[in-house]
């Protein structure tokens, strides 16, 4: 259920006190933060600050247990309430609707494992993407607008084996094998592993012929940058976390990637993990080096370090460490052979 009720600043008096905490949602950095104490006054500077911060996207809230002393103490009506957070209630009930429809899917025995290695033998990509899909739509939709989008954009393009879904497909999996479970992180992770390319479109289509020579090209290098020109012209402000993740997509950890040359300290982890989401898959269809590998073997390669032909091994340590996950026989299946033959 809901747990923040969203509130206009007109709601509350200057001078007066209130019993319940008053908190202020960033959607930009996609954080709350208490913007009023119990029992302090509603000063005129205050609410002048917070106006300022409705006009750029931002608002406030407060927490559904003190709904009832909020009515009581601002005189805002169940209606007007209602009115303001419309959006979270649809949001909420379209999420009823998605619990009931992939509860199951999100929750059957999945084994990676036998999912890499049927893809390695000629097998489809679907039901990865279809297990991220039901998991993915089972997030809390209704508290963030990011996550409301991520989920609306899997919806939709997890129907279909096409390398961008793919490659955020993996990117997921690695994230969890990496212990990444915050579902905002998550939507950014995956947002900008699917939009990650848009600054192709500006890119002379003949310079695609050989992917080879177009990495050499200045203009490859700056594809991250025309990707973040191309949202700032889609009339919606992403998040400078998810901005990040895709500038930093080609960045390495001894500072050769581009297009700013960042050593790892400074470089986002998840940006790590979409990159080698994205090289694991480019090697393996052969778009690299023009010879396909089992995608099993890809991963093994990369989780040793092996410098094969155009294979990128500057990401983290630990990063590539946690593809041993994937390289291990799952755990469940052996367990069931295991009774059979005990049997």
């Amino acid at each position: 259920m809901i747990k923040f009720y969203k509130v206009l600043s007109d709601f509350f008096e200057i001078e007066k006190k209130y019993s319940f905490h008053l908190f202020l949602y960033d959607v930009q950095r996609d954080k709350r933060v208490v913007a009023l104490h119990p029992a302090s006054p509603v000063t005129e500077e205050l609410k002048e600050q917070w106006q300022e911060i409705e006009l750029k996207g931002g608002y406030l809230q407060i927490d559904k247990i003190h709904k009832k002393e909020f009515h009581f103490e601002t005189g805002v009506t169940e209606q007007e309430l209602y009115d303001v957070n419309e959006f979270y209630f649809r949001m909420y009930k379209l999420q009823e609707q998605r619990q009931k429809l992939y509860h199951k899917a999100a929750n059957e025995k999945f084994l990676l494992r036998t999912a890499l290695n049927d893809i390695s033998k000629g097998g489809s990509f679907l039901p990865i993407i279809h297990r991220v899909r039901a998991e993915v739509m089972l997030w809390p939709l209704y508290e963030s607008e990011t996550v409301s989008i991520c989920t609306d954009l899997v919806d939709k393009l997890f129907i279909r084996d096409i390398m961008p879904v793919r490659v955020t497909s993996l990117a997921y999996m690695i994230a969890k094998q990496n212990k990444i479970t915050d579902i905002p992180i998550l939507a950014d992770l995956l947002i900008a592993s699917l939009i990650k390319d848009l600054g192709y479109g500006l890119i002379n289509t003949s310079l695609f012929n050989n992917f080879k020579d177009l990495q050499k090209e200045d203009i490859y290098h700056k594809h991250p940058m025309l990707t973040i020109y191309v949202l700032s012209k889609c009339g919606y402000e992403f998040s400078k976390d998810l901005k990040r993740l895709i500038l930093e997509q080609h960045e390495q950890t001894d500072g050769s990637g581009f297009p700013r040359q960042k050593k790892e300290d400074y470089i986002e982890y998840g940006s790590f993990i979409i990159n080698l989401a994205d090289q694991i898959l480019m090697y393996s269809e052969g778009k690299i080096n023009v010879r396909q590998t089992p995608l099993i073997k890809t991963i093994e390669l990369f989780h040793k370090g092996v410098s094969a032909d155009g294979i990128n091994v500057n990401f983290p340590k630990r990063l590539l460490d946690s593809l041993a996950t994937f390289l291990l026989n799952d755990i469940e299946e052996e367990l069931e052979k295991t009774a059979k033959h005990g049997s």
